[in-house]
């Protein structure tokens, strides 16, 4: 089913996860941060040297380093950044800047929580840690241990040991201060969903997977030519019966290749208009026409249509009641936050004292550099 995000935003350890970059038990390990490539964007705070690790703000005494800002941007953001270092090199620095502001005010948040954890003694047991390395264990692919795992992000298992620790401690806190909310009852989620009928309209969507022919680069008229008939000939194969997930698998340019062109569920607004006129048209179990967009020449096969429709509340009551239960807790969390960084005192190395200023707030935090 498809709703707003606000009824999707599931799970207070999720949303610390996203946040604050806490490992918790997924489908797949969480990976460490990758070292920076020289091809690629910066991933230094405002260019800081490669063997430098300046301190760039403290909380309470707690110092932040350059490299925990590192760490967590090429984590959250290095394939992006890498990305537009290659396409809009011109806009990079902007956009780097705006990133480093947010991830560090959710460093001085986790700090925040670190220090409030420890103050109230919370610890991670060796039985938490040994846990948790076996959870991620779990998950890597066959024959690779963790030390490899961890070397190919370039970061030190020990490194990652601290990081489990740290979750471990904050999730600890963040269990007692939500002790006391408690889970909405059939009145209240009734009257949430009564309130906001929109997010509980399904759209209409289409499960489809295509094969691409990219052509973007590609300015050449004969290799253009090359390219339409190289997308020719694999409909030609389609149209004999070849297996569209194995022709996707060895000639798509799109990474979905690895899922035999599966591209999932979508509705409409979320692909190219030529795409997506193309998928919403075909019938069931069809594969279309070639269909031109800027990216290249797709291949289209629709496997499931889903109609619009407006949801029942016995049909959400389960999940809209987690939800609104998640949510209830992420914002006494968060209250809790604002509360402790109204009392903290946040500063910059090098920044000169103005007692008139008293305490920092949120929006005061100073960026990176």
């Amino acid at each position: 089913m498809i709703m707003k995000s606000s009824f999707l935003h599931r799970g207070i350890v999720t949303a610390l996860a996203f946040t604050f970059g806490i490992a918790v038990a997924q489908d797949a390990p969480p990976a460490p941060a990758e070292k920076p490539d020289a091809n690629q964007a910066p991933a230094t705070p405002d260019q800081v040297a490669p063997n430098e690790n300046p301190v760039v703000l403290t909380v309470d005494g707690t110092p932040i380093m350059a490299d925990d800002v590192r760490e967590m941007m090429m984590a959250r953001y290095g394939q992006q950044l890498a990305q537009m270092a290659q396409e809009a090199p011109e806009q990079l620095a902007m956009i780097q800047q705006q990133v480093q502001g947010v991830i560090l005010q959710d460093l001085v948040q986790k700090t925040l929580l670190l220090n409030a954890a420890t103050a109230e003694g919370f610890e991670a047991t060796d039985e938490d840690l040994r846990k948790s390395l076996d959870e991620i264990a779990e998950r890597l692919p066959e024959g690779t241990t963790l030390e490899a795992f961890a070397a190919s992000g370039g970061v030190s298992l020990d490194r990652i040991k601290k990081q489990i620790s740290e979750d471990t401690k904050i999730r600890q806190l963040v269990a007692k201060v939500t002790s006391d909310v408690t889970r909405p009852d059939e009145v209240e989620v009734k009257k949430y969903y009564e309130e906001h009928p929109d997010e509980f309209k399904q759209q209409e969507s289409v499960v489809a997977s295509h094969i691409l022919v990219s052509t973007q680069g590609v300015t050449d008229e004969a290799e253009l030519a090359a390219k339409l008939e190289s997308a020719e000939s694999i409909k030609k194969q389609l149209d004999e019966g070849g297996a569209f997930d194995e022709l996707a698998a060895q000639h798509s340019d799109c990474p979905s290749k690895q899922n035999g062109g599966s591209l999932g569920n979508f509705g409409r607004g979320q692909m190219v208009p030529e795409f997506e006129q193309a998928a919403f048209a075909q019938g069931v179990g069809a594969i279309g026409d070639l269909v031109k967009t800027d990216f290249g020449y797709h291949i289209i096969k629709v496997t499931q249509r889903v109609e619009s429709k407006e949801m029942a509340f016995a049909e959400v009551k389960e999940e809209l009641t987690a939800s609104l239960f998640d949510q209830a807790k992420s914002q006494k969390v968060q209250d809790y936050i604002t509360g402790l960084q109204e009392k903290a005192k946040i500063e910059q190395p090098g920044e000169p004292e103005d007692p008139a200023e008293g305490e920092a707030a949120e929006d005061d935090v100073p960026k990176v550099g």
